[in-house]
């Protein structure tokens, strides 16, 4: 008799745990297919395309290091300086003109409205390769002087002589030995130009790679800031707009060269993004194993219970059969 009845409560026991058990199993595809439907919104699968299977070492060893400096600041180190300005024809001044010599480390050009300093300048941005808009010209035979005691005028010319110096006390200089050179650009009346280093003919390209070497950067031109430019950097939007939009973010990342490391950042975080959503659906279906098992402590606590009173009858009873006999 009393193996029967533990036989039979046992199974009468386990009959809901199992029950339990297949229901919780078929309720996580139920429970997804209600937020697919519209319940909860359930997480888009990244494409296949936007992912990298490379390792976080592969994709920084992939990035281009940084590049080198065009100057060092160190004390007694060399640097270059501009020395004067030769201006032929070159807007209002007619004939040759020659602007300088320059102080090795400030200069300053003052004079009545009319009297071009601005020219001094834009002599200077003609040189760099700048545009004739940007020197208030809508094409280069502009640029040519033209008055009445000197017409027809065919071509200017403006050479930037250079020379690297090592600085000493006070306005003292040493000048390096052979290190003279001088940059030209010469426009003509069909708005072509020419350049020339030390009297040589060279491609704009050329020249970049020369004063690149010396420390001035014609891909970027931030060593010459112009009229209006400051405020237009204060009035700049904190990012741009659109991908071709440059804000205040995009113009400090070019100067600080951080552009390198801008696909590497949206690869990690596109692979961030896509843990995360990984995560969510793991703990999504933690959570309703934990609810799942949290409804079954109650009847597991109950059977618990009960069989530890059946079997505690069971001992009883056994106990009085033992006294009979």
């Amino acid at each position: 008799m009393p193996p029967k009845k533990t036989k039979s409560s046992t199974a009468a026991v386990r009959e809901p745990t199992d029950r339990a058990l297949d229901e919780s199993d078929t309720a996580l595809p139920a429970r997804e297919e209600v937020q697919e439907a519209g319940g909860e919104p359930a997480a888009q699968e990244t494409p296949k395309e936007v992912l990298d299977n490379r390792s976080l070492e592969e994709i920084l060893s992939s990035i281009p290091p940084p590049p080198p400096p065009a100057m060092t600041n160190e004390a007694g180190a060399p640097r270059l300086m501009i020395t004067h300005i030769v201006n032929q024809n070159f807007k209002s001044y007619a004939g040759e003109r020659v602007l300088g010599p320059f102080h090795k480390r400030f200069s300053c050009i003052i004079g009545p409205n009319g009297s071009g300093k601005s020219n001094v300048i834009d002599s200077m941005l003609f040189v760099f390769g700048y545009r004739a808009q940007k020197i208030r010209s809508k094409k280069l035979s502009v640029l040519i002087h033209n008055s009445d005691e000197h017409k027809d005028i065919q071509s200017c010319t403006v050479a930037v002589h250079f020379q690297k110096i090592v600085d000493k006390e006070g306005d003292d200089f040493e000048v390096l030995p052979n290190s003279n050179f001088y940059v030209s650009r010469t426009a003509y009346k069909d708005n072509s130009s020419v350049y020339h280093i030390s009297g040589k003919k060279k491609s704009f390209k050329d020249v970049g790679a020369v004063l690149r070497s010396h420390g001035i950067d014609l891909d970027h031109n931030r060593f010459l800031i112009l009229q209006g430019e400051v405020e237009q950097i204060a009035m700049m939007k904190p990012k741009g707009q659109t991908e071709h939009d440059e804000g205040m973010l995009e113009y400090l990342e070019d100067i600080i060269g951080s552009e390198r490391l801008k696909e590497p950042i949206e690869l990690l975080c596109r692979r961030v993004e896509a843990l995360n959503q990984q995560r969510g659906e793991k703990l999504n279906r933690v959570k309703l194993v934990e609810k799942e098992k949290d409804a079954l402590e109650g009847e597991k606590n109950k059977a618990i219970e009960f069989l530890t009173l059946e079997n505690e009858a069971f001992k009883k009873k056994n106990q009085i059969c033992q006294y009979y006999m």
